[in-house]
């Protein structure tokens, strides 16, 4: 069957999320579990983008809006840029993929950082091939070290992703200090600023969210997402920004119908108010504090957060300690598929999930260490 198949398909490696909840029940026998593995926001969605989803629901028999014409609007007005200016995606990871397909040519490159989302590797050698992603070393704060980035922009390097905050390490770049590498990229360079998880960021006055940089600049994108702080990571929207002409060209390429009635519907609603972003951003910083000191309390080396989630190093072997987590009830996230083999990621949850899982990392910790 591999003769069939397109050599670079058979480069990459699958994507492994989190396990769900209901396989670590069955297998494990558990009547708890926590899941704290994939950065979601743990608060239910509001009242009102209930009740969005329940309207549409009779709606289902009907393909969406292909050209999410109401969404682009409000993700519009919301950001205070054109319609023109606004392209929608079943999440953040589909325009990532268009991206790609769209501007990177026979020879060229993608450029990034190590330790980073996984998705632009994953992406780029499902089109291109392995020889066509180029990674930097992050600095060792591990941050995205953007003079090493700047110093590997030659002729081959085409797409440049820079993912602020940086997942899974959680840390952040210096608005100046993103500015002036943006003034360091030629023209003929797309720049992808992944934004992501913006909404955590403690200074917003010093964040770089790229608003003014599309208005000028026809090579910088800016990609957001419903999925992390709005709650809505099972309906998968997420859209990209840029200079209207690449919003042209990007709609070549954008598959039809691409993003469900429902997940239209309630992405719509989540921009009707503030009120459930600034509570969900709250509660993720009171709470990541404390799973911070916690962490901290237990000997073990956190790395300081702007996002939803803390990676910290657990001196142990991780697998083994991961096997020991799923044991009591808890899924969080190895990050060696990240590159980052000795550590583990975990996302802020509710209090008593933090709990929780504080003190079954405990449990785990003390027996392996016995």
């Amino acid at each position: 069957m591999e003769k069939l198949v397109n050599p670079h398909v058979l480069e990459v490696s699958p994507y492994r999320p989190g396990k769900p909840v209901e396989d670590i029940q069955r297998e494990f026998g558990l009547a708890r579990v926590v899941k704290l593995a994939s950065n979601e926001n743990m608060l239910p969605v509001p009242e009102n983008v209930r009740r969005a989803i329940g309207d549409e629901i009779s709606q289902l028999q009907y393909y969406p809006d292909s050209d999410n014409y109401f969404l682009r609007r409000r993700i519009a007005e919301y950001n205070g840029v054109g319609l023109e200016n606004v392209i929608v995606g079943a999440g953040s990871v589909e325009i990532i993929q268009m991206l790609i397909r769209t501007f990177l040519k026979p020879g060229e490159k993608v450029l990034t950082s190590e330790k980073t989302f996984s998705l632009y590797r994953s992406a780029t050698i499902e089109f291109a091939g392995t020889a066509a992603f180029v990674e930097a070393p992050m600095d060792r704060g591990l941050c995205f070290d953007l003079e090493a980035i700047a110093g590997r922009i030659d002729d081959a390097a085409k797409i440049i992703f820079i993912t602020n905050p940086n997942n899974p390490t959680g840390t952040i770049l210096p608005g100046a200090a993103v500015r002036a590498f943006i003034e360091r990229v030629p023209p003929e360079r797309i720049l992808v600023l992944d934004n992501a998880y913006q909404e955590y960021v403690d200074d917003p006055g010093d964040y770089v969210n790229g608003l003014d940089e599309i208005k000028n600049r026809k090579n910088v994108i800016v990609l957001r997402t419903f999925s992390k702080v709005y709650g809505l990571a099972g309906l998968r929207v997420g859209y990209a920004l840029a200079h209207r002409e690449t919003i042209a060209i990007l709609n070549r390429v954008k598959p039809p119908f691409n993003v469900t009635r429902i997940g239209q519907r309630a992405a719509i609603a989540s921009l009707e108010s503030d009120e459930f972003k600034e509570r969900s951003v709250g509660l993720n910083r009171r709470n990541k504090a404390k799973l911070l000191s916690r962490l901290q309390a237990m000997g073990l080396r956190v790395i300081p957060s702007q996002t939803n989630f803390l990676l910290f190093f657990p001196e142990v072997d991780v697998e083994g300690l991961n096997l020991s987590l799923l044991k009591r009830g808890v899924i969080i996230r190895p990050m060696a598929g990240f590159g980052i083999p000795d550590a583990m990621r975990v996302s802020v949850g509710l209090e008593e999930e933090n709990d929780f899982f504080i003190t079954m990392l405990g449990e785990a910790l003390a027996e392996m260490k016995r």
